[in-house]
Order: structure tokens, then C-alpha cells, then sequence
């Protein structure tokens, strides 16, 4: 018996370790060194600041979610002394910043990976220490590529990118002064659902365009907002069951021995309740699974509790059809196999998985 339950404390304790070393080997990304000002050849370089004051309905299965930003853009214009004399201190709107946007030049932009227009809350232009500032609050739908191979496991890159058009980078350049998770005054979760932020960058890069002949190159603003699942949520709705799917089968398989036909029926359907439990396991978690090209850490623990337990099932019906066919020595024998087998194969797939997949 404590042999017995040596082998099941084993496999948990590896399972565990594999889904441990998962954990902690999910890579973060680096803040990438930003070019000083003086650096930047460009007619006007525009400073960029971004706070998302709302990141939602984080979908990896659909590979998008929802943001609410504010973003700043601050520059450099003769026509600041025309403004002042004309609106002083005032922070205008409206028709008042229509009208006045058209007579100057100003860096626009649209969201490249937006799945349609962004919604316009407010948009206001003042002049603060010489400078033009010119600030939009919008709500965005984005699409992103939803690569978390170590799912439930590492780091989600929720980017949003922002593209100039009213000017190649000889004309313009985004300059990336900061992002921000939320003011620091906010009494409220930004991120919600089981999500929890681990590192934020904003970057600018040079990205050709078909516009102007397809060989220059518009500066895009480009913010990432790397996000981990939370573990406790991943515990409970997917290793949790899965591994009791895979213990449970173990344990059928060994403490069901031949003797009877009841026994042998039994252990025939617990191991085909478990593996039709299986399916049914994903098919609620469907929502929230990434849609992959590839095999991830979540997809392998599915096919390591679905090749235990259909090998179990496997065993359990070759002794039943032994027990009515064949004699005591052969069912003695095929259960003596099972029982040692049975752990061997839980642990060489779960192993093959982890030099695979980690």
C-alpha cells in the first residue's frame, strides 16, 4: 500500500515540478534603450505619453482585447505665440480645436492594429511651457497575436500601435516618454479579470508604407503591456482537475485487480467516465484556451491525462477479456504489467512533454 502510494506522490510531486519550472522560466521582455533627443534628425519629434485607464475583455482564444486610453502628444511650434494670443491659459475643444488644427500642423495617427476606428471620448489642445500638448481619451478594440506557448503559464503581450500619417520621419518622429497602468490616484482594478501586469514598454519604430511610393518610412508608437494569468485560476480550473483526472485513473487501474466481473466492468467504465470528463474539461474551458498553431504547455497536460487514461482504459479491457478467456496465470500476469506500466507511462509522457515544451 505505501509502495502504492509512493509512485502516485511521485507523479504529483513531477507534475507540480514540470508545471513549476513553467512558471518560472516564462521570459520578460527588456526595456530597449531610447535614443537621446539631440539624435533624432527629424522636422518635428513629437513626445509621446500613454496611460491605459482600462485594459478588458482579454479574449486569447479570439486573440484581441479592449483598452481605454489617454495619450498625450507634446511638440515644439512657432505658432504657439499665435495660440497664446489667441486663447491665453485655455485649454480648447470642440469646434474651437477644429477650427485651429486646420490652419497649423499637428501629428495624426490611427491605431494599425485596431479591429475598427477607435471611439473618441474628448480631444483638447493647450500650450504648456512653450509646447504644444494635445490630448486624446479613446476606448479601442485591438488585435494581437496570442503566443503564450507555457499557457497557463507566461507572459501575455497586450501591444496597441500607434501610426503616424501626416508625415514621413523626416517630418515627424514619436518620441516614447513613458506608459502608464492607471493614475496613481485610481481607486479601481485596470486590468480586469485573472490577469496581473508584469512589465510595460513603450517603443518607437520606422515601418515602410505603401503611401508616397512604398519606400519611406513612418515613425509608429508602439506600447506593450506584458500581462501573466493569475495562478491561482489556473490551478483550480485546469492542473488541479487534470492532474485528479490522471491520479484517479492511476489509481483504478492499480487497486482494481482481477477477481471478479464486477471489478473488471468497473474499472472498463471509470476509465471511460474519465476520459469522456476529458473533452468535456476543455470544451468549458474553450473560452479562455488559446487558439494555437502549435502545442502548448496547456494542450500537452490534455494529451498526458488523455494518453493515461486511454492506456489505462486500454489495460482494463484486455484483462476483462482475459478474465472470461484466458486462465488465472495469463490475468495474474497482464495485472502484474498494468500495475507497473501504468506510472511508467504517466511519467515518460509528462517528461517528454517537459524537454519538449519548457
Amino acid at each position: 500500500m505505501l509502495n502504492s502510494l509512493s509512485k502516485f506522490s511521485i507523479i504529483a510531486l513531477f507534475f507540480i515540478l514540470f508545471c513549476f519550472k513553467s512558471a518560472i522560466s516564462a521570459s520578460k521582455s527588456e526595456n530597449k534603450p531610447k535614443l537621446d533627443k539631440s539624435e533624432i534628425k527629424t522636422e518635428h519629434l513629437v513626445s509621446a505619453k500613454l496611460l491605459y485607464d482600462e485594459i478588458y475583455d482579454i479574449n486569447i482564444s479570439q486573440g484581441h482585447y479592449r483598452a481605454s486610453v489617454e495619450l498625450l502628444l507634446i511638440w515644439e511650434d512657432p505658432k504657439t505665440d499665435e495660440f497664446l494670443n489667441k486663447f491665453g491659459d485655455e485649454i480648447i475643444h470642440g469646434k474651437k480645436l477644429d477650427d485651429f488644427l486646420e490652419n497649423i500642423w499637428y501629428p495624426e495617427f490611427f491605431v494599425s492594429n485596431a479591429e475598427n476606428p477607435r471611439t473618441l471620448h474628448y480631444k483638447t489642445l493647450d500650450v504648456y511651457k512653450g509646447k504644444f500638448e494635445l490630448f486624446e481619451r479613446f476606448d479601442v478594440d485591438l488585435s494581437i497575436d496570442a503566443e503564450m506557448p507555457r499557457y497557463p503559464f507566461g507572459d501575455l503581450d497586450l501591444f496597441l500601435d500607434i501610426a503616424s500619417y501626416s508625415g514621413n520621419k523626416d517630418k515627424m518622429v514619436f518620441y516614447p516618454e513613458s506608459v502608464q497602468i492607471g493614475h496613481h490616484d485610481a481607486h479601481h482594478k485596470i486590468v480586469k479579470g485573472n490577469w496581473n501586469v508584469t512589465n510595460t514598454l513603450l517603443e518607437e519604430q520606422g515601418r515602410t508604407s505603401l503611401n508616397h511610393g512604398g519606400k519611406e518610412k513612418f515613425s509608429y508608437l508602439i506600447s506593450h503591456v506584458n500581462v501573466e494569468h493569475g495562478f491561482i485560476d489556473s490551478l483550480q480550473k485546469i492542473i488541479f482537475p487534470l492532474l485528479a483526472i490522471v491520479l484517479l485513473s492511476l489509481l483504478i487501474n492499480h487497486f482494481y485487480r482481477a477477481g471478479n466481473y464486477d471489478p473488471w466492468n468497473w474499472r472498463v467504465g471509470g476509465q471511460l467516465t474519465l476520459f469522456l470528463t476529458i473533452p468535456a474539461l476543455k470544451f468549458a474551458l474553450s473560452g479562455e484556451l488559446p487558439s494555437t498553431h502549435y502545442l502548448n504547455l496547456t494542450d500537452s497536460l490534455f494529451i498526458w491525462a488523455t494518453i493515461v487514461v486511454t492506456y489505462n482504459m486500454i489495460l482494463g479491457i484486455l484483462s476483462h477479456y482475459k478474465s472470461i478467456e484466458e486462465g488465472t496465470n495469463e490475468i495474474s500476469a497482464l495485472d502484474k504489467f498494468a500495475r507497473v506500466s501504468s506510472p511508467i507511462v504517466a511519467i515518460a509522457v509528462i517528461s517528454t512533454f517537459s524537454l519538449t515544451i519548457i
